[in-house]
């Protein structure tokens, strides 16, 4: 095998590397910062200076304006999610629009100083999620309502080298919250079903199951609020 083929190879595998690191965290992220963007697909936003909201993803783009810019927005979320099919023991699963809507806002501002320095701030969101099943969802534990909102921050600067290089350092300080509630849904019927088989084979006595099956009637077992 010649050293040019081994470099592709690793090259590749490199490459598919990080596209899976990124699909596995696509079902939280989002890249809605910038509408001017989400109208060409977000294409090229390393190079294109049109708004300043690319800034906020190549700081170095600064020092392509000539005036302090400044550009906001809000790109308005409508997902249509629904789920189908059955508990373990036969009891239906099935509950349409479990996410809601959600507006992603999104700010951005950039001004030069001079010929050679300049800076910028955004305000944006780089990751959500929120799913909404009913209490009484029979797969209770995979139901429930999970909700991700995040906020992020990013102060950069830039520096003009010359006509050709220009270079961009940027900071992002980001506040995060999350809220996860799980309620019970067929648990207890399941372990209700359980509890004869266990006393049969001695590993409960009759009191212990009757115990346990009281303590297992169908009640919320919601989470506290999660602050990150």
């Amino acid at each position: 095998m010649s050293q040019k083929t081994r470099l592709t190879q690793s090259a590749l595998a490199v490459a598919v590397a990080l596209v899976s690191t990124q699909a596995w965290s696509a079902g939280f992220q989002l890249n809605e910062f910038s509408s001017s963007g989400l109208g060409r697909a977000y294409s090229g936003e390393g190079a294109i200076a049109d708004d300043a909201g690319n800034a906020s993803r190549n700081p170095a783009l600064i020092m392509m304006f000539d005036r302090p810019t400044f550009s906001g927005g809000a790109i308005f979320v409508d997902p249509d999610v629904n789920v189908t099919g059955s508990s373990v023991i036969g009891n239906d699963a099935s509950q349409d629009n479990i996410a809601p809507t959600a507006w992603v806002p999104n700010l951005h501002f950039v001004a030069p100083i001079n010929d050679q320095f300049g800076w910028g701030a955004s305000l944006t969101s780089n990751y959500g999620l929120a799913t909404e099943f009913n209490n009484d969802f029979a797969a209770g534990s995979m139901g429930g309502t999970t909700d991700l909102e995040t906020l992020n921050l990013n102060l950069s600067g830039a520096y003009r080298l010359n006509d050709h290089w220009s270079f961009g350092l940027g900071f992002d300080a980001v506040y995060a919250r999350a809220k996860l509630e799980r309620y019970a849904g067929d648990l207890p019927e399941i372990i209700g079903a359980q509890l004869p088989g266990m006393v049969k084979a001695g590993k409960l006595s009759p009191a212990q199951a009757a115990a346990i099956g009281q303590q297992g009637r169908p009640v919320s077992a919601a989470t506290p609020k999660l602050l990150v």
